[in-house]
């Protein structure tokens, strides 16, 4: 009897509701009441303090314990350049650093990446680690060669532009080591290495999609190939 009452207990401690501000902040607290003009809380890790309360104009919702999500002003935070970014940042970003973005690359054909990135605000992040294959085939001529590139991309940076709703855009720049193997018309293998700066600009759709454009810009130039174009296609999480 004694274990199920603390049970019981934990599990009303641990209910917490999530005041989630306009200015970015994210604030675990206990939601007393919601009237037209405010948001009367407690602090969760002061349950028995003082009553705090919030103009709802300064909000963008509150994430109550059961999963429900009441949100305020939703119209005006987003046609606000500000408010968007902020509560792009604030309901998506604040409590979530770190991002991986899993790619697909297309041309004349195929390639797969991943990349780490470290989220500072709602428009730079540092792009930490990333690797990507591709494959594909050049046609000189009447000499097509077969083609393997792999890319190590290290310390690159992002920035995005202002976002509207779940739209906005972005601009990588990342360098690294290139590796590039080719096998010619007459079965020939090669392989070639390069110091190479890797080049992206796009559209984030949704939190989770994004497409866009690929450069790998490499140095110095084999059989004066010295970039390669790839759209691109990434899922986030």
């Amino acid at each position: 009897m004694f274990s199920v009452v603390l049970i019981a207990s934990s599990l009303v401690a641990n209910a917490q509701d999530v005041l989630v501000r306009k200015n970015g902040d994210v604030e675990n607290v206990k939601v007393l009441e919601v009237t037209p003009t405010e948001v009367k809380y407690k602090k969760a890790s002061n349950p028995d303090g003082p009553t705090f309360s919030d103009a709802r104009s300064s909000l963008i919702s509150v994430k109550y314990a059961n999963g429900e999500t009441q949100k305020f002003n939703v119209g005006n935070s987003y046609n606000n350049v500000v408010g968007g970014d902020r509560a792009y940042y604030a309901e998506y970003g604040k409590e979530k650093k770190m991002t991986n973005e899993i790619s697909v690359y297309l041309q004349n054909g195929w390639g797969i990446g991943w990349q780490l990135r470290r989220e500072f605000n709602p428009y730079v992040a540092l792009n930490i680690v990333g690797v990507s294959f591709m494959s594909g085939e050049y046609a000189e001529g009447a000499n097509p060669e077969n083609f393997g590139q792999l890319n190590l991309k290290v310390l690159g940076v992002r920035g995005y532009t202002p976002s509207w709703k779940w739209i906005r855009g972005y601009a990588d720049l990342n360098m690294g080591y290139t590796m590039r193997y080719y096998q010619t018309w007459k079965d020939e293998y090669e392989d070639t290495h390069h110091f190479g700066l890797d080049f992206s600009v796009g559209v984030q759709l949704h939190k989770r999609v994004a497409i866009g454009y690929n450069l790998t810009y490499i140095t110095p130039a084999d059989y004066y190939r010295d970039k390669t174009h790839w759209a691109r296609i990434s899922v986030l999480f």
